[in-house]
């Protein structure tokens, strides 16, 4: 009989070590989460240095020609920080230009515009810049800029309309340009290398490629934006070549620099969060995937948010069939319980029998006494087993959570684009469409969040709702909160509010918190959830 309870202990044994799943990635996976742990501080970091430049601005009896450098200063800070920002201080960078009648200036304002245009996916803008620009006035680096600009245009729009029957301006200049740059700049420099390494990547020539980038990866300063795209292409050239783990690396290497530099105009966090198709990495892949739809919203370009929509059926594939991998984990689970009830129960009956003869030494009731024990410690390893597979589901839903947040963010985005094109009372309708169906989604899945919300508050500032189904304004936002979207800036795009507004609304509500302030919005987040 014992025999039997070892056998049990080693199936539930074999169970539980098959649901404990490890990222293949584990140590580079950690190190980027305990940069995007700190990326508030990066975030005020930059922060605090866009206000100094700023107020430089304000200073008594500056000149036309300092505003300009000030301005050029603040573009460097906007440029993968805030595209709209970054549009505007060009725009004053050229009214200064304009006033001092400085041609030269003119001329690298627009060839700034056209490259920041061409970065965000505007092509037909970029295209219509470019036209602005009279190339016979040009001085020596602008012409370099601009040979560059108009390759970076012409390979990105090409990328980006290949599935299309659509002709692109110029297509056949690529060549030509790269030429010029290779001609009129330094074989040292980066500009030169980077052509040089499309060349071999072109050709078919990755292991050369990935030599002269390695090069190029160790002059750089690892803090830099230049270290975040040289990282990001080593990492492309090495999937490339098959060498998946050397290209994770670097793509951690790259988002990394990306998060402390507060870059939000990245591509490497998101290429990772598609690159992990793992069961045990699902729940990470949605969490980068949410941060990188954070960042392209911030920075409020297209481009981006297009990519990203193009790689979230993969994470979504990826997702059910982790699902699938825990449901089969816990059929097997519950046949393995039955067949230790089955045991258990066999056990019961030979345990009677013995009792019954009642002829048998003390000594051998004594060792089925021992057997028993056995059996009950088997049982107690089985309900062991049993909690770690409802701890697992409970993993599960906060994944679906995250999806919901995601899901969310995607449709407000698409109703954004929806309203180019559509009347403003018909915008206006979808949009009360949309935060009807967000109310009654989430009520759905939370229906004592009110009652329960209104709970952690004093008595005079609970929310009193007279429709069912539908919430308020302070209720969305801390529904949205509830659902892991806890950014400002992210409610506000969502909620169609300004950031201010969105702070003043949380400032309220946690000033009418019954218990420590501080904590009310993480008390929020466990509404609805086990202990």
């Amino acid at each position: 009989m014992k025999q039997y309870s070892l056998i049990i202990l080693s199936l539930l044994l074999l169970a539980s070590c098959s649901s404990m799943e490890h990222s293949p990635y584990e140590s580079e996976l950690l190190r980027l989460e305990a940069a995007l742990d700190n990326s508030d501080a990066f975030i005020s970091l930059k922060e605090r240095n866009i206000s100094n430049i700023e107020n430089q601005l304000n200073s008594r009896g500056i000149t036309k020609d300092r505003q300009y450098q000030i301005y050029e200063d603040l573009y460097h800070e906007y440029e993968a920080y805030q595209f709209d920002k970054a549009k505007s201080i060009l725009d004053e960078q050229m009214i200064i230009a304009i006033e001092l009648n400085n041609q030269s200036w003119k001329n690298d304002v627009l060839l700034k515009q056209a490259d920041i245009f061409t970065g965000a996916g505007f092509y037909l803008e970029a295209q219509e810049t470019f036209q602005k620009i009279d190339t016979l006035q040009l001085n020596p680096d602008q012409k370099i800029t601009w040979y560059l600009a108009r390759h970076r245009f012409l390979v990105d729009y090409t990328e980006y309309v290949s599935g299309y029957a659509f002709d692109v301006p110029d297509n056949n200049k690529i060549s030509y340009y790269r030429e010029m740059i290779l001609q009129n700049t330094p074989q040292t420099s980066l500009v030169n290398h980077n052509i040089q390494i499309r060349l071999l990547i072109e050709a078919g020539e990755y292991e050369k490629a990935i030599r002269k980038n390695t090069l190029v990866i160790t002059g750089l300063n690892k803090n830099s934006r230049d270290y975040a795209v040289q990282t990001y292409w080593q990492a492309v050239l090495l999937s490339l070549s098959g060498f998946l783990d050397e290209a994770i690396h670097w793509w951690v290497e790259s988002a990394i620099c990306d998060v402390s530099g507060s870059i939000k105009d990245n591509a490497s966090l998101c290429t990772i969060a598609s690159t992990l198709n793992s069961p045990a990495d699902v729940k990470r892949a949605f969490q980068y995937m949410k941060i990188s739809l954070d960042d392209a919203q911030f920075y409020n370009a297209k481009l981006r948010r297009v990519q990203i929509a193009s790689i979230f059926p993969l994470i979504e594939k990826n997702y059910y069939a982790a699902e699938e991998l825990r449901a089969r984990d816990r059929r097997n689970m519950m046949i393995l319980l039955s067949v230790v009830s089955v045991l258990l129960f066999i056990a019961s009956l030979v345990a009677a029998r013995l009792y019954m003869k009642g002829r048998r030494s003390v000594l051998q009731i004594r060792k089925q006494k021992a057997l028993l024990e056995e059996y009950i410690s088997s049982v107690a390893a089985g309900e062991e087993a049993l909690r770690h597979s409802y701890n697992a589901l409970g993993e599960a839903n906060a994944a679906k959570e995250e999806y919901l947040g995601l899901f969310l963010s995607m449709c407000s985005g698409y109703l954004d684009k929806l309203r180019r094109h559509i009347s403003r009372e018909q915008y206006e309708q979808e949009l009360k469409s949309f935060y009807q169906t967000f109310d009654t989604s989430f009520l759905s899945l939370y229906p004592n969040f009110i009652d329960d919300f209104n709970a952690l508050l004093k008595e005079d500032a609970r929310i009193n709702l007279k429709g069912q189904n539908v919430l308020d304004t302070e209720l969305r936002i801390f529904a949205l909160i509830k659902l892991g979207i806890t950014q400002s800036s992210h409610i506000a795009s969502l909620l169609r509010y300004s950031v201010n507004t969105i702070y003043n609304y949380r400032a309220q509500i946690k000033n009418s918190a019954l218990e420590d302030r501080d904590n009310f919005e993480e008390r929020v987040k466990k509404i609805g959830s086990k202990s």
